[in-house]
């Protein structure tokens, strides 16, 4: 009798840090947040023989594959190949619970969080695909909620702040200053809606291409398909 074997192979985990939700045996934030692909991800699943599962802390997409050098178990390719470029998308949808102990922006109408591969945003040993602290600039407006760095420290509004009404940074009722610095979801990543379109509101969006990255690093695909594998981060301010 004949045996057959589906080999899958990780083609990217990306980890969400949130102290907050951290437990003895490691993160429950997927009961805050809810992870789903959209709809053209969803064809590209089925049709490519994809899918993906949230464990712990982590989002694991993975695809079917097949053996490059065979007996050798490693590199690993795609069993599918994919002519042309693509990129995944997953929209992701908060709960109360999750925004009030983070300090983000009630994204989802006119703005929403952006997080992508297509950034250069390497900390230590972590692929951040949120973007780097945006610098303050005392001409632009803020969201309540969002996240600055003003000559090295973080700071985030208290609420709505408008550019042309000359609100200084260490004005107590519109800013608070959040220690200590660090890496994190900020302004830089919010997009406006219109732009991003994504299929349904939501709070935020992983968009995580096969082509055109600044950073190799990022790249899910090498030469003949293989899978590297990569894995991103995604770190949240915690508000406790």
């Amino acid at each position: 009798m004949d045996v057959v074997r589906t080999s899958y192979k990780e083609l990217f985990n990306i980890r969400l840090v949130h102290p907050a939700f951290a437990t003895g045996y490691g993160s429950n934030i997927f009961s805050y947040l809810t992870v789903a692909p959209d709809k053209s991800t969803r064809v590209l699943f089925a049709r490519f023989e994809m899918d993906y599962r949230c464990v712990n802390d982590s989002i694991i997409c993975f695809a079917r594959s097949e053996m490059m050098m065979p007996p050798a178990k490693e590199p690993k390719k795609l069993f599918a190949p994919f002519t042309g470029d693509f990129f995944i998308r997953f929209l992701i949808t908060a709960t109360s619970g999750f925004l009030s102990k983070t300090y983000v922006a009630a994204a989802g109408s006119k703005m929403v969080y952006r997080f992508t591969n297509l950034i250069n945003n390497v900390q230590g040993t972590d692929k951040f695909i949120s973007r780097l602290l945006d610098d303050y600039n005392a001409a632009n407006s803020y969201d309540a909620g969002t996240i600055v760095n003003s000559a090295g420290e973080l700071y985030t509004t208290l609420q709505p702040v408008k550019g042309a009404d000359g609100i200084v940074i260490s004005n107590p009722l519109f800013w608070k200053n959040l220690i200590p610095t660090e890496q994190v979801v900020n302004n830089a990543d919010l997009e406006n809606a219109a732009v991003v379109k994504p299929d349904e509101s939501c709070f935020a969006v992983i968009d995580v291409f096969t082509a055109g990255t600044t950073n190799a690093s990022y790249n899910i695909l090498g030469a003949s398909q293989q899978l590297l594998s990569p894995a991103y981060t995604i770190s949240f301010k915690s508000k406790t």
